[in-house]
């Protein structure tokens, strides 16, 4: 409550801010706009030292300023990631407000929930897409398995809110993060940096640029990390949540003939992760669920339970987490470290029986510009390529209720072909788009494993998507101060899927459980289950902007875009729909961006209501299926319709030479409209209508906020900077369910409750030494106040018998050396 009453201060000062700033503007002199600084908030600027900087975005696929583009988007310059220590997409969620960003939770570490305005991804899967969309130098990137790349040598990043699929495409109802990489320049330079920090914190990185001629250039980076576990785990005998080597490499070339009005960027990278994987945090214990009462015949002796428990003797609620534990019960814990995880699967099968999380992956980049003059064209092609995988426990506790090991295997090649211009005081830009993905995806379980219970079921599916699509956005500038935008697109999709899932995997013959031929044994028929389906749909945008002065920019626009539809690639129950259909949104936002105060002041405000239909939630559930059998699984479901508004702040204040302060906060609203999400579940033998439409939206926390200030002082060797920077966000869900039977109720209450991450703030800061000479001393910490947070949630409390939330980083601090050449 202290949280929100704090947040609800910020932003109703924030706003006072803006309306205030507006009002003192009507009785300031105008103040001369400086030069566009830079393409990607990177070059100087001829404003002054005491003024901010203009910075150029390109959120509607063109050079624009921030100040007078139509869009809400926060823009952060490659200088401003480094000093934030903004080193992957996953940190990104404590510089833009309405961004929530959720740990890889089961999935791999390489897997990123992102969430907008309350639109979020919805499933980890290679079947499903993410509601905000991920590019790098112009190129989607598919699979949020993937998704949270890492952040070297960054030209700029920039967070789009709100649906953006007239010029960026579909699956990006949400918003989407345009992220650039530094392109060779005529200049022999770069930089090596070595780094060390607490937890055997290891680094090593470099970037070197060379010119080859007047026309070609190069560029390449590398970096190389470690650092040992977070989180000590008894029973495996090795600590978690580690990273056992990150490898990132890059190579640039750019080609810009003085002979001919083309540039030509190719851009090729290479990445390669692994850790032992992530902390799993036992937070409730459901005392009549299957993991409670196989404990307890184990403990007993009962025969076929034996080996069920291979922890402790004791209670089974000696395993919980003690954030999630009264105090005065925190004695009977195995330990009061919020730090000591226990999961440790014994299977036999040594895939999961030794956790890990694995991502390989490489991408190649053709960007190709030609300047016509009046007529540009410009076309960006991208092949990606990646192999994820990732084995886990899935209670948290040293017993067999389950574990498994994923697998993922995706390729992806698209290609863009755009033409932009201008006809007198007409702007266009137009284009068609092709994207083709193809890959497998295996899931390898073990549940309620060393039991009569037990269950080794295997799903296995290899999948294609096709899209393509056309679109077209013009702005008529109707005066000097007026500009009128609209914009279409239209897409065709195909989506493909063949499941191959068997009842035991560790069976020589399996026996197939899906498709024409389930109940066979995979010699005698193929575990074949193929689907294919095809959805085609509309994005538009229309809007109008106004200048009221030099320095006030006003705009209202309305939007529209959809995710994609598909199959599920895993077991279904029932009652469900292995297909989902497209998920569809439409919103308006006004806002108003101003500078005030000799361009000391920056303000952009952003109202926002959206309407979401078709909503694509993930479920997590366990179910019986035909030959009694107990499984576990995670699909996606249409979920009726979910209303959104809101509002966001973000400002930057240099009050005197050298300060800067940077803050922004925002205030969310969602909600499924009534009666819009109801299903029939089976109570008791009978068909009950159940009306879900009062759960709360997952991962839409009410507020988000930051606030940042650096201080750089002028020193005779150099420069010296101080930073310090806060990001809060508020509690949100990641999973939620109501049911149609009044004896679960309670249960099913404790797991919702369980699957809610509590709110929580970040304190990050770093001093740096920047010497003329080249050379730059760097001390830094991260989650100073060594806040105890969590970043997803697992709730098997009714299914399974217990729910997890994954915890993420304590304080870590350390130092780096860069010299620069």
């Amino acid at each position: 409550m202290q949280h929100n009453r704090l947040f609800k201060r910020l932003l109703s000062g924030s706003a006072m801010v803006a309306i205030t700033a507006l009002a003192m503007a009507e009785s300031a002199s105008a103040q001369a706009a400086g030069e566009t600084s830079t393409a990607t908030p990177q070059a100087t600027s001829t404003a002054s030292e005491d003024q901010l900087q203009d910075i150029v975005v390109t959120a509607r696929r063109t050079s624009e300023a921030l100040q007078t583009t139509p869009v809400a988007v926060t823009a952060l310059s490659g200088e401003s990631l480094v000093q934030r220590q903004i080193a992957s997409v996953s940190d990104l969620g404590r510089t833009a407000p309405s961004l929530s960003v959720g740990g890889g939770g089961t999935g791999p570490g390489s897997l990123v929930f992102l969430a907008i305005r309350g639109q979020a991804q919805n499933s980890p899967t290679s079947f499903s897409d993410a509601s905000v969309g991920i590019y790098i130098d112009g190129v989607y990137v598919a699979r949020p398995v993937v998704g949270n790349l890492g952040f070297l040598d960054m030209a700029s990043a920039e967070v789009l809110r709100g649906p953006q699929g007239t010029l960026f495409g579909r699956n990006t109802t949400g918003g989407a993060l345009n992220l650039t990489s530094q392109k060779p320049t005529d200049r022999f330079e770069g930089y090596a940096k070595l780094g060390t920090g607490n937890y055997g914190q290891r680094l090593v990185e470099g970037v070197v640029n060379i010119p080859l001629t007047d026309e070609l250039a190069t560029r390449f980076a590398g970096r190389y990390d470690r650092h040992a576990g977070y989180f000590k785990n008894p029973f495996l005998g090795r600590r978690q949540g580690d990273v056992d080597g990150e490898y990132y490499l890059r190579g640039s070339l750019k080609w810009e003939p003085t002979s001919l009005p083309v540039t030509l960027n190719i851009i090729g990278d290479y990445t390669h992760y692994r850790d032992h994987g992530a902390g799993v945090s036992t937070v409730a214990i459901n005392p009549d669920g299957a993991l409670a009462s196989f404990y307890a015949l184990s403990q007993a002796g009962t025969p076929g339970y034996e080996n069920f428990n291979f922890g402790n003797a004791g209670p089974i609620t000696q395993y919980l987490n003690p954030q999630f534990v009264p105090a005065d019960q925190r004695q009977f814990l195995l330990s009061n470290s919020w730090r000591t995880v226990y999961g440790a699967p014994q299977t036999g099968d040594p895939k999961i029986d030794n956790p890990f999380s694995l991502t390989k992956a490489g991408s190649i980049t053709a960007n190709l510009d030609i300047d016509l003059g009046d007529v540009s064209i410009k076309s960006i092609t991208g092949y990606r390529k990646s192999h994820s995988a990732n084995s886990q426990d899935l209670s948290g506790t040293p017993t067999g209720v389950g574990g498994f090991v994923s697998i993922y295997h995706n390729h992806q090649f698209s290609e863009e072909l755009q033409l932009s211009g201008s006809l007198g005081r007409l702007d266009y830009i137009g284009g068609i788009y092709y994207f083709r993905e193809s890959g497998t995806e295996e899931t390898q379980s073990a549940i309620l494993y060393n039991t009569p219970a037990e269950n080794f079921r295997g799903s296995l599916a290899n999948y294609y998507a096709e899209s393509k699509g056309v679109f077209a956005q013009v702005n008529y500038n109707a005066t000097d101060s007026l500009r009128i935008t609209g914009g279409i697109r239209y897409t065709w999709d195909t989506r493909f899927i063949n499941r191959h899932g068997v009842d035991d995997y560790r069976a020589a013959d399996p026996i197939c459980s899906g498709g024409i031929n389930a109940g066979l044994p995979a010699s005698v028929a193929p575990c074949d289950d193929p689907n294919k389906v095809k959805f085609k749909y509309p994005a538009w945008t229309a809007g109008i902007d106004y200048k009221l002065s030099p320095d006030i920019f006003v705009y209202a626009k309305t939007s529209g875009a959809s995710m994609s539809g598909g199959y599920n690639g895993r077991p279904v129950p029932p009652e469900y729909s292995s297909a989902f259909d497209p998920e569809h949104v439409k919103d308006v936002e006004v806002g108003i961006k101003g500078e005030f105060l000799n361009r000391r002041l920056r303000t952009n405000l952003a109202f926002f209501h959206a309407w979401q239909s078709k909503v694509q939630r993930i479920v997590t559930t366990t179910f019986v299926d035909g030959d009694g059998q107990t499984q576990l699984t995670q699909f996606v479901s249409n979920s009726g319709k979910v209303r959104t508004y809101g509002v966001e702040f973000e400002g930057t204040l240099i009050p005197w030479r050298g300060m800067e302060l940077t803050g922004s906060a925002a205030y969310l609203h969602a909600a499924y409209v009534r009666g819009s999400r109801t299903e029939n579940q089976l109570v008791n033998g009978l068909v009950v209508p159940v009306d879900r439409s009062g759960e709360p939206v997952t991962q839409a926390p009410k507020y988000t906020a930051n606030a940042g200030a650096t201080q750089t002082f002028d020193i005779d060797s150099g420069k010296l900077a101080f930073h310090i920077d806060y990001a809060y966000t508020a509690a949100r869900y990641f999973d939620y369910f109501t049911t149609g039977d009044p004896a679960q109720a309670a249960a099913v209450a404790i797991g919702n409750e369980s699957a809610r991450n509590k709110a929580y703030s970040l304190v990050n800061g770093q001093i740096s030494l920047q010497m003329d000479s080249g050379i730059e001393f760097a001390i830094w910490g991260k989650n100073l106040a060594n806040e105890k947070w969590f970043s997803n949630a697992f709730n098997s409390y009714t299914g399974l018998g217990s729910s997890e939330q994954f915890p993420s980083a304590p304080r870590t601090y350390g130092g780096t050396v860069t010299v620069r050449f």
